[in-house]
């Protein structure tokens, strides 16, 4: 005890986290976590892929383990390894107190930095990786199961060897548990940031779009997506549609916009915008819109754009998974229909467009849930005791 005490008067203490495949701001790893670290006195480092050498930003130490290239052959295999390699060096020299990993194929590196360090280490699991794993039908499926394999493999070592594991909700940490019988769980999750969302008001009734979508756009959503509009066009109905973020197939969108004739109905928007921003672009739309498919990963994670969809005081509309269920499955502050069921959508997105006191109501619901609770000013003390705990 006396030597902590003698080591936090000398220096504060060193924290690295490390991530060789998100986005150097990532909101999860760098606006939510490793901001708050700094903010709450932890010398702050990152590793991510950065185009520059190192910066720094908001008290946190950026460095560059290389970049993202083109993914040719679908894996890149051999510039991971060189951001991997080139993590492990600038981890070793930083010399942490603590390190806290953010991919599962950095928990080798873990498992050494453990070894030769004795320091501290966190795994923090952002989703089901072998049920994501399993998503994956390109890939031949001899390969698919060895990689399963492989994960499963990985993230048991990390379970038990590990000072802590996180995850960003409950389904994932009972899985730790329960299969890989880990030492440590935390739940951590990805809840927004009051100051970004509480500024803005709630959407008017004459925002230019009446639904509006988030985040990553996969395939699978807009195909989704497509099939409600034509479902909505049955009925004599036509809404308008908002999508923004990365869309890694957004030339085969595009064509099946126009192939469809939905072209008027639904914009696309590809082109990333500053985190700060994101507030401002979603309020642009009337009600939330989350068609996630029932698919293995879904079945533990919590979809991020609920919150903040509720945070700007929005109804929303989504897929009824267990996950979400917890949080809205009151019906209060949100409609669930039952996944891939095209009509169920039509039948919830009809009902709010046409009641504006109910979508008033439901929105006003939803902003009180996250001001009272679901925010990530009250979730990051779970972050912050956990530090308070190991260090």
């Amino acid at each position: 005890m006396a030597r902590s005490s003698q080591r936090t008067i000398a220096r504060p203490y060193r924290v690295v986290h490390i991530s060789t495949v998100h986005p150097p701001f990532d909101q999860r790893i760098f606006y939510r976590e490793c901001v708050s670290l700094a903010a709450s006195g932890y010398e702050t480092h990152l590793l991510t892929p950065l185009p520059v050498v190192e910066l720094e930003r908001q008290a946190v130490h950026l460095h560059s383990v290389g970049v993202v290239g083109e993914q040719r052959l679908g894996l890149g295999l051999k510039r991971r390894w060189q951001r991997i390699q080139r993590a492990a060096i600038l981890a070793r020299q930083l010399r942490a107190d603590l390190y806290h990993l953010h991919d599962p194929e950095l928990i080798p590196l873990g498992l050494w930095l453990k070894a030769t360090t004795r320091q501290r280490v966190i795994f923090d699991c952002h989703e089901n990786n072998t049920a994501y794993l399993r998503q994956k039908h390109y890939l031949n499926p001899l390969l698919r199961r060895g990689l399963e394999l492989g994960m499963a493999t990985l993230e048991h070592l990390a379970a038990r060897t590990f000072d802590a594991i996180i995850t960003a909700d409950q389904g994932v940490a009972d899985l730790y548990l329960r299969q890989f019988r880990a030492r440590r769980v935390v739940v951590v999750h990805n809840f927004p940031q009051l100051d970004l969302f509480l500024n803005q008001p709630p959407p008017a009734d004459d925002a230019p779009f009446d639904l509006v979508y988030h985040g990553t756009i996969p395939r699978y959503h807009l195909e989704t997506t497509f099939a409600i509009a034509e479902a909505l066009q049955r009925r004599g109905r036509q809404a308008r549609w908002l999508f923004f973020g990365k869309c890694p197939e957004i030339g085969w969108a595009q064509a099946e916009l126009v192939r469809r004739g939905l072209q008027d109905n639904i914009v696309i928007d590809p082109h990333p915008i500053p985190h700060e921003q994101v507030a401002v672009r979603v309020r642009q739309g009337q009600i939330g819109f989350i068609p996630l498919p029932d698919l293995p990963k879904f079945q533990h994670n919590i979809p991020t754009k609920l919150f903040e969809f509720m945070a700007l005081g929005m109804p929303v509309v989504l897929s009824d998974l267990p996950p979400s269920r917890p949080f809205v499955g009151d019906g209060r502050c949100a409609l669930m229909v039952p996944a891939n069921d095209h009509e169920a959508y039509a039948d919830a997105i009809i009902r709010l467009l046409d009641n504006p006191e109910l979508r008033r109501t439901m929105g006003a619901e939803g902003r009180a849930r996250v001001i009272n609770q679901f925010n990530w000013q009250r979730e990051s003390q779970y972050l912050l005791s956990l530090y308070a705990e190991l260090l």
